[in-house]
């Protein structure tokens, strides 16, 4: 953003046209600034469109960048889970062998119980008390008592060790399916998970591209509101110029004219002419507001639209609402809205030196209002491109910006 002031003084001769063209061109000054606050308006819409598009794209992008984390780690889990399956599949082997062998040795105890049960089919089931009562003897009665004993208790042991072999085999088969089941359940939540997240990563890269695109359309419509704003500025500035060339002229004219009555004046009463003072003068200027510099003159980024360009002033850190002083004697020559200056007073200080002071709160001030140095204009604020309250402070020579610290 920039101001151009030209010299103040040109050729008398051209006083006659400027007076008559100055209704003209302060309706063009009017007319401008209209248009140029229109444009400004919509820039400062565009540019808040553009903050909330790159928001938007950037919420997206961190969004897609948790569903691509909570991808990476499903495939963590699918790669533990395929681990614990490899584990259990090696156990799932041992206990098939374990279940072979008590299957060889259940067949063995249930050939042992059919061959039992054989024998009691081909010979009947003999009373154990006809086998005793028998007996020849009291030691053949003793010896078919622990015979019969034995018998009792080997039919006794092998139907225990055939129901127990049998509760083995079916609680390995039950655990054998039971963690099959497990596995399985597990394996199809992770890939139904991970599908899921594919499926959301999509949508996001998807609004990703549509954000970016938006951003960009945005971006340019800022570009080109931004270029019909600065092509406004210097329309309206070459409009204030040709007023102030008008305006000094005139001032110059009324000094000409009070000189010559005087002198008049003089000759008349019989008197010398008087010594009139050379008007000009080294202007002599003082801070505006009291604080530290935070952003010299010279090259930099911009904090606001982050391009590299030149800080044509000094910001000085100051409280809102500090008040601010006129730098030098002078004629203000603007005091309103100015882009992204914000509220802006603009005093000519004569000698082709002028001053600004930008991101106004308030302006105590008007355009055509003469102001001595050290007088409040106006007050410390944040208004246009800030991002805080702050005083852009300016010294320009023949409407080039200069450091103002080599004149403060």
């Amino acid at each position: 953003m920039a101001f151009t002031l030209a010299p103040l003084f040109s050729p008398l001769g051209q006083h006659g046209a400027a007076g008559a063209a100055r209704p003209s061109i302060n309706e063009k000054i009017r007319q401008k600034r209209a248009i140029l606050e229109a444009t400004q308006r919509k820039l400062e819409a565009s540019r808040k469109q553009l903050h909330s598009a790159r928001f938007k794209e950037q919420s997206i992008a961190a969004q897609l960048g948790a569903v691509q984390s909570s991808i990476s780690r499903v495939r963590m889990d699918l790669g533990e889970l395929a681990s614990a399956i490899s584990a259990n599949q090696a156990r799932l082997t041992t206990r098939r062998h374990e279940l072979r062998v008590t299957e060889a040795i259940l067949d063995r105890h249930r050939d042992a119980l059919n061959h039992r049960l054989v024998d009691v089919y081909e010979y009947g089931t003999a009373s154990y008390l006809d086998v005793l009562l028998s007996a020849t003897s009291f030691v053949d009665f003793i010896e078919r008592f622990d015979f019969i004993r034995f018998i009792i208790k080997a039919d006794a042991s092998l139907i225990g060790n055939v129901n127990r072999e049998q509760a083995r085999y079916q609680k390995l088969v039950a655990d054998l399916q039971s963690t099959q089941s497990a596995l399985e359940r597990q394996r199809q939540e992770q890939e139904n998970r991970q599908a899921q997240l594919g499926l959301l990563a999509d949508e996001r890269r998807n609004l990703l591209a549509l954000a970016a695109t938006q951003r960009s359309a945005i971006a340019q419509q800022v570009d080109e509101l931004e270029n019909l704003t600065a092509a406004e500025e210097a329309r309206l500035q070459a409009l204030i110029r040709e007023k102030q060339r008008e305006d000094a002229l005139a001032v110059l004219r009324a000094r000409l004219a009070a000189a010559q009555a005087r002198r008049i004046a003089a000759m008349a009463a019989g008197l010398p002419p008087p010594m009139e003072r050379p008007e000009g003068g080294p202007v002599l200027f003082m801070w505006p507001v009291r604080g530290p510099i935070t952003s010299p003159f010279g090259m930099r980024t911009d904090p606001v639209t982050g391009r590299y360009q030149l800080h044509s002033g000094v910001d000085i850190a100051a409280g809102y609402g500090v008040p601010i002083e006129a730098a030098a004697d002078g004629l203000v020559i603007y005091a309103a809205w100015y882009g992204g200056y914000g509220n802006a007073i603009i005093v000519d200080n004569g000698a082709g030196l002028s001053t600004l002071y930008a991101h106004c709160s308030a302006m105590y001030v008007s355009p055509n209002q003469s102001v001595q140095r050290g007088q409040v204009i106006g007050a410390v604020g944040a208004t246009g491109y800030a991002t805080g309250p702050h005083l852009h402070f300016e010294i320009r020579v023949n409407g080039v910006p200069v450091n103002p610290l080599t004149r403060l």
